[in-house]
């Protein structure tokens, strides 16, 4: 392995002279300062403005995307402005728009949007460098400002049809092996550029692991291949290491980049997704079982539609796929056509950049301005999504989670249903069965000492405290209720006379229940209407105070039971006059949800998941029984009893037989039966909250529609309906106008169509990239007008091809470009190639990467011994009816896993520390490329996190108790975290380390110095360039 033989001493000497923390935090620093602009009027702007437009604004506001118009990326275009004008005054930061934007004192006029907020630093910074005139570098961006129209896209790069270049051949080439070595050399000889040597056997083994697993190759794994002399050694390797579930994970969580995936929903309160990981397994198997791309694509997009007539374990697979388009950020607080739009540009935005390298978000409000994308091309996609359903996460008001597709056929889910409903009949009845025999022995339903059931009440009187009532009320034994779930005592009710609408009674519960405290509430009231002459109407009513906030709402009139679904009167039953009905009711307050039973004597009615009225504020204290209700008309009399609101479920409805009595040993009985019961409903409530099957994080079909335009992309403006179809300037196909469903069939069709050329040169692309950290196309999302243009366009049209011709196998891609010379060039230095192409866009040498955030955990995790290999499954997030996260209290948190890190619980609110510490993707947007930053809070976290420290006390057991002689446990020590053999300068260095630290250690008192040295030793290992880097 090339490397600077002095870096591992000086390492060494940093420990021993207690200097770590701080000489790399000196040496990174330096590296983070840079070089600043030579004009000393734009310091201002480098050191402490343009971070925070790159930080806050750009994302938004910038070349990708510029929403309401406006970008902040150069001086020429802030200086034009957007929709509201230009943002900035220079020199007048009291009357710059930007800075009214991000002090946030208008919430409609507030940047950056939701939580995130500048610093109060970051906002003086931005007004001082308003009022000192606003000063930063012109570019030549407007310049470019240009977009294609369809005749010229025709002739652009990236729009030309797919075909099969020509292998260049070169007379003077004694260089490549392979036809990518032929596309390389050719453009290298046209430069005055020649490549570097070949690397060494060990540098190539520990390249090639890492970028097909994300791990490093064993010691036995690099004694074998330096021992085969096979000329086809590597690529026996290369076919090994692409048989490992490693791989899979690895080239999953390239993708999962890309289809910016997370475990939570995004939005204020950030709520969990139980169901993604499914997702994030379905793309690891398929990179492990080399699944083709176009399939990889059809089955994102449209894998339910595709599951018709297939096996069971085909149709979860295909429907758990579709989580790519359900997986990205959801915005709003509930289930509402107010927000679906934001979800919808989302989608839209991620298969634009994901699949097809093009920025279709930006045709949102206007037609792009650079690409031959129209607005009609971005409605018509937008159809196609908006006739999809789509599954909602849970949010702050409705906090249950709806519409998750099931992983089974229609069919068998009706099956499940039948057998489900079956059974919760026989526990029903049983319960009922169990009730009854507990009345025969109790008679008296624990209460609370409340007067419920209207026997403290006084015969031929009005009700008194702590019952309120107005109007023609009166305590009646002939108003008795015969249902004894509540009071099967019960000698006595009250009879509700005709009169004014606020006529009635009320019963203020103290203190009430809350939603903050009681997930379930159960409201239980029985009631018998009056015949009348005339149809009338009354209500029954729960909520907090005198209808200050409505939780349910009933309407009775003399032949229907009405209950309120959300905003809605909906009829439940019909219903006869002198006839006795119980009603109860079971309250989510978590989903804000009820469902319930209306009973008579022989019968029951069960409803389910009904809202609960919107702005109910998640408090129940008051009952009230009135004249309103779902139509006018005369109050009709009507018999109440029983009414009763409890955090326990309520008794099974029942009807009284007998009076009851206790015998000797009915309290003993009285136990069984209880126990029994509980059990029993125990039983009953996890039927009844469990799906019917296991369900996905996906979408399904839904009612087709044609959008329509949406001016400056505000849906309450709509311009033109758009037929549904494809980008014109790919075909712009048609959904069939007799066609009955979303079009995303027709859409995963499109994408994949071999005649697309955008599809297998953009992913053809990004295999390159992830094997060389830079693509032929470095824009890997843009390959548009803005984007860059590709360093060797006829290789990137021989790579698509070669994918195209071979079923779309990533796989075989692997093999190829591996096979190549220049994939095993070093990466060495050439003074000469230094001077022409600095940047290696021309491929002289392998361009030296530090490993990833994940490669980095999980190489610690494996070399230490610690690496769990097995698939975790699910994270272990609270139990859903706990849910209460909100905005101001949204969900957080980070599980503890030695798994490889693709399985870490990933958050879009507050990203996993270490993760983002170590530039993850950020799970909100596609990410085609990671940034790469260098800052000494990683440096720190490498020296002194308890991660790190850990892993090296793990490794330095294992060093020990593997090999006994020193110099032999020092070169297995480089052999398992470098892969390398150490040279005589190392191991010289690495002894006297040893021998110094243990000599101090000792001198500080630790018991044993020697050990301490060991582990010392181990954490020099794991934070040198050795490990950290991939040459």
């Amino acid at each position: 392995m090339k490397r600077d033989k002095s870096e591992f001493s000086k390492i060494l000497n940093m420990y021993l002279l207690r200097m770590q923390v701080k000489t790399i935090g000196l040496v990174l620093i330096m590296s983070l300062t840079g070089i600043l602009s030579a004009q000393s009027e734009f310091d201002q702007f480098e050191k402490n403005i343009r971070p925070i437009f790159l930080k806050h604004c750009v994302q938004c506001h910038g070349e990708d995307k510029a929403e309401s118009d406006l970008r902040l990326d150069a001086p020429e275009f802030w200086e034009i402005g957007g929709i509201s004008g230009p943002p900035i005054v220079a020199g007048q930061p009291e009357k710059s728009l930007l800075l009214l934007a991000i002090k946030k004192t208008k919430p409609d006029f507030a940047m950056p949007p939701g939580e995130k907020s500048l610093t109060p630093s970051e906002i003086e910074n931005i007004s001082n460098w308003i009022r000192t005139g606003a000063k930063a570098p012109r570019t030549n961006l407007a310049a470019t400002d240009k977009r294609l129209d369809l005749d010229e896209a025709s002739a652009f790069w990236s729009f030309k049809l797919l075909k099969r270049p020509g292998v260049p051949v070169n007379k003077q080439d004694r260089w490549s092996r392979t036809p990518i070595d032929q596309f390389i050399f050719n453009t290298l000889r046209a430069s005055n550029l020649t490549p570097v040597s070949d690397t060494d056997k060990c540098t190539l083994i520990r390249r090639a692991t890492f970028d097909l697993t994300g791990l490093p190759p064993t010691p036995e794994e690099i004694n074998d291949f330096l021992e085969d002399n096979d000329p086809l050694a590597f690529q026996t390797l290369v076919n090994r290491l692409l048989s490992t579930s490693s791989y899979g994970e690895r080239w999953g969580r390239h993708w999962l980049d890309v289809a910016r995936y997370a475990d939570t929903a995004g939005d204020g309160s950030d709520y969990p997704v139980r169901e993604a990981y499914k997702y994030r397994d379905w793309v690891i198997n398929a990179f492990h079982k080399d699944k083709p791309y176009d399939e990889f694509i059809r089955e994102q997009i449209a894998g339910d539609i595709l599951a018709a007539d297939t096996t069971q374990a085909v149709y979860r697979d295909l429907v758990t796929a579709t989580g790519f388009l359900a997986i990205g950020k959801r915005y709003g607080y509930k289930q509402s056509p107010d927000y679906q739009h934001l979800d919808f540009a989302d989608v839209i935005d991620s298969v634009g950049r994901s699949i097809l390298g093009l920025s279709l978000g930006c045709a949102r409000c206007h037609d792009h301005k650079y690409d031959p994308i129209s607005a009609e091309d971005y409605y018509a996609l937008y159809g196609i999504f908006e006739s999809t359903v789509w599954a909602f996460p849970g949010g702050e008001e409705q906090k249950r989670p709806a519409d998750f597709p099931a992983l089974v056929p229609p069919e068998e889910i009706e099956r499940l249903e039948v057998a489900r409903e079956d059974r919760l009949s026989n526990l029903r009845r049983q319960i009922q069965q169990l009730g009854l025999q507990r009345s025969q022995l109790d008679g008296q339903r624990d209460t609370g000492g409340l007067d419920l059931g209207m026997e403290r009440q006084d015969l031929g009187r009005s009700l008194k405290q702590p019952w309120v009532s107005s109007g023609a009320v009166e305590i009646r034994q002939d108003a008795q209720s015969p249902f004894a779930n509540v009071h099967s005592k019960g000698t006595r009710g009250v009879r509700i006379g005709t009169g004014p609408k606020t006529d009635g009674i009320r019963y203020v519960f103290e203190p009430g229940l809350t939603a903050k405290n009681d997930k379930k509430m159960y409201f239980n009231i029985d009631f018998r209407t009056g015949a009348g002459t005339e149809d009338g109407v009354y209500r029954i009513y729960l909520g907090q105070g005198v209808v200050q906030s409505i939780a349910v709402e009933f309407s009775i009139s003399r032949d229907s039971f009405m209950l309120k679904h959300g905003t809605e009167w909906e009829l439940l039953q019909k219903i006869k006059t002198n006839q006795w009905y119980s009603l109860q009711v079971e309250i989510d307050s978590v989903s804000r949800t009820y469902s319930g039973t209306l009973a008579t004597l022989t019968a029951q009615t069960r409803f389910k998941a009904k809202n609960t009225v919107p702005g109910w504020n998640g408090i129940a204290n008051c009952f009230i029984c009135d004249g309103f209700g779902h139509k006018e008309g005369p109050v009709l009399v009507r018999d109440i009893d029983n009414i009763a609101l409890t955090t326990t479920p309520l008794n099974a409805i029942e009807q009284v037989i007998e009076p009851p009595t206790k015998t000797a040993g009915s309290e003993e009985q009285l136990a069984i039966l209880r126990q029994s019961i509980d059990a029993l409903k125990e039983e009953q409530q996890n039927i009844e909250s469990t799906a019917v099957s296991e369900v996905a994080y996906g979408v399904s079909e839904g009612k087709p529609v044609n959008s329509h335009i949406q001016l400056r992309g505000e849906p309450e403006k709509l311009g033109d309906q758009i037929p549904r179809r494809f980008l014109e300037v790919l075909g712009g196909k048609q959904v069939p106008a007799a066609y009955t469903g979303s079009g995303r069939l027709q859409l995963a069709q499109w994408l994949t169509d071999p005649s697309n050329p955008l599809t297998a040169r953009v992913i053809a692309n990004r295999v390159w990239q992830w094997h060389f950290g830079s693509g032929l196309v470095t824009t890997p999302s843009d390959f548009g007008y803005r984007g860059e243009q590709p360093t060797h366009p006829a290789l990137l049209d021989w790579l698509a091809m070669e994918l195209i011709e071979n079923n779309w196998s990533i796989k075989h891609l692997h093999r190829v470009i591996m096979k190549s010379r220049v994939y095993q060039l070093s990466s060495e230095d050439s003074p000469e190639a230094m001077v022409l192409d600095p940047e290696n866009k021309l491929l002289w040498r392998y361009s030296r990467r530090p490993l990833d955030a994940e490669s980095m955990r999980d190489a610690m995790l494996a070399v230490s011994g610690n690496l769990d290999r097995s698939v975790p499954g699910a994270h272990p997030f609270p139990d859903v009816n706990t849910w209460n996260f909100s905005i101001h209290q949204p969900f957080h948190a980070v599980y503890g896993s030695n798994h490889r890190s693709v399985y870490l619980m990933q958050q879009r609110n507050r990203r996993h520390p270490y993760l983002e510490l170590f530039d993850s993707a950020d799970p909100n947007v596609s990410i085609g490329k990671r940034q790469q930053t260098v800052t000494p809070t990683q440096a720190l976290f490498l020296m002194n996190s308890e991660f790190v420290h850990a892993q090296a006390h793990m490794l330095a057991h294992r060093i020990a108790i593997t090999v006994a002689d020193r110099t032999e446990r020092i070169k297995y020590a480089f052999a398992v975290v470098h892969g390398s053999i150490p040279s005589t300068a190392e191991l010289q260095s690495a002894n006297r380390f040893l021998e110094e630290y243990s000599s101090e250690a000792v001198k500080a008192g630790a018991g044993d110095g020697l050990k301490e040295a060991w582990q010392a030793f181990a954490r020099v290992l794991l934070t040198s360039n050795s490990f950290l880097f991939v040459d």
